[in-house]
This record gives structure tokens, sequence and C-alpha cells, in this order.
């Protein structure tokens, strides 16, 4: 049966564990699984695979008992709901936190924790990047300090070696026998896609390098600029399309520079400042006599 360490969406996890139980037993169904948890809607547990239906805390107790989970696996069930289910960035953040502190018995999910700390560690900190895009730069510098004293604003010594030993583990970077490091792969993308927390907490990070590089960098050293835009829906989809584009563009001409000299930060910021209206909904002031 699957591990629920391995996962960081629990649906995922209800769907392994359901195509498992299948091919051990043919005659299994939704309609068992649910009536073994107590659900009186044979599809209730289908929806909730399918995404159409979320768990309550009630529900959670009962299907951590129909999967027959261990404390320690209830335990991170339950947060994994919570977490998956969360409407905003503060309440994924916290029951994050609550999915960490809880300790694996078994050896393999310890080792998927530990790489899944590591890969929020690599996403929720701004400077990792950077270290890395140094190393692409300079690959034969070998001190820590070395790396520090180049990021802007500069790091300690301790920071950037723990990056380095971040970068190694997740096999970002790799030692060269004769000292220094290399990359493994030039360019390093999440994907439009991606929503994880890790990614929030790297982005809100980088609004704040933003903000101090407006307040403390002269113009000729750094780009912002924005646009406010009276558009329809369409046109959104249509932007994210071009910015996309874009981004690819941008990745391209990096790729091929051979003169790096310097890590530059480039962000997309595209969002409503209004809530959407017809302009049906909109009152008309009347005209007076």
């Amino acid at each position: 049966m699957p591990t629920i360490f391995n996962y960081q969406d629990y649906r995922e996890f209800l769907a392994d564990y359901y195509k498992e139980k299948k091919k051990s037993s043919p005659c299994f169904s939704y309609q068992n699984f649910s009536r073994k948890a107590g659900f009186s809607s044979k599809s209730f547990i289908f929806n909730v695979i399918k995404g159409t239906k979320t768990l309550s805390r009630a529900s959670v107790v009962k299907m951590c008992g129909a999967m027959g989970l261990s404390k320690t696996e209830a335990a991170y069930f339950e947060n994994l709901v919570y977490f998956n289910q969360a409407t905003n960035f503060t309440g994924r953040n916290f029951y994050f936190e609550k999915l960490g502190a809880i300790r694996p018995v078994t050896t393999e999910a310890s080792r998927a924790r530990n790489l899944r700390r590591d890969q929020y560690e690599f996403y929720s900190k701004w400077y990792h990047a950077v270290i890395r895009s140094l190393i692409d730069l300079f690959p034969s510098v070998n001190e820590p300090a070395a790396f520090a004293k180049m990021v802007n604003p500069p790091l300690t010594p301790k920071q950037a070696r723990k990056s380095i030993e971040l970068l190694l583990r997740l096999g970002l970077v790799k030692r060269l026998p004769k000292g220094g490091y290399v990359i493994n792969s030039k360019i390093l993308t999440t994907g439009p896609e991606l929503q994880s927390l890790a990614v929030q907490q790297f982005h809100l990070s980088c609004m704040d390098l933003a903000a101090a590089a407006l307040r403390e960098m002269p113009g000729n050293k750094r780009n912002i600029s924005g646009l406010t835009l009276g558009i329809s829906r369409k046109a959104y989809e249509k932007i994210l399309t071009e910015i996309y584009l874009c981004q690819e563009k941008i990745c391209g001409i990096a790729e091929r520079d051979e003169g790096s000299d310097g890590v530059y930060q480039l962000n997309f910021h595209f969002f409503p400042v209004s809530k959407s209206h017809s302009k049906e909904d909109v009152p008309v002031a009347k005209q007076g006599r």
C-alpha cells in the first residue's frame, strides 16, 4: 500500500490507495470504501478524489479508520487534508509546519520528509537561487564567504555555506574534484502551474527585494515599471499567454549569454485592483432637471 508520508496531496494518496485495494481485491469499489468509512453516499469518496467534495474533521476521522492508519499516519493525513484545503497562505503555512513536526517511523518516510523540507527551503528563500546562479558564473570559487559577499544584500558566510549544502543535497549543483562547484542545469523553473506554499513564499520575498531596489538603487541599475489596464477576462487570458511567451524568450537569451557577470531577478506581477462588474450592474447617474 502507498505510504502517506510520500504525498503532498491527500487526494492523490486516496486515489493510489483505491487502486492498490482494487488490484488486490477486484470486488473492492468506491461504494465499499464509502460504506466502510460510514458515509451514506456511495459516491462520496469518488467525489473527494475528483475534487468536487472536501473532507470535514469528522470525515477525516472516518477515513483514517477505514484505511487502518496508525496514529502517526492518521496525524499526517489529517494535517495534509487541512493543508490542501486551506484557502489562504496563512492557513497553508500553519498546517505545513504541523506536517513537518510529525516524525515518520520508517526510514523511507523520513527521507521523503527531509527531501520535502529541502525543496521547501530552496524555494522559500530567495538567495538559494542566487547562490546557484553565482556558482554557474564563478565555478572556480570554493569559499562560501566569497559567495556571501557577492549577494545583494550580502549574506553571512554561514548562510552561504548552508545554501551550498542544500544545493548539493538536492542535486542542483555538484562539487568539482579540484575544488569549486558546477550546476547540473542552466535553466531552473517551477513552471506556470506550480502553486506550492514554498513558491508563494519565494515570490513574497522577491517582492520585498523589488521594494528595496526601488528605494535604494539608482534608476540606471534597476528597471521597475507598471501598467494599469481596464480589460476583459478574455484579454487577461491573452496577456497571460504573452507573459509566458516572453518568459520563455528571456530564458533563451539568458541560456545563450556567454558574457554573464551578475545575477538579476525579474518579477512579473499581474493582478486585479478592482472587482469584476458588468456594465449592466453599474448604476447610471440620473440627470437633474
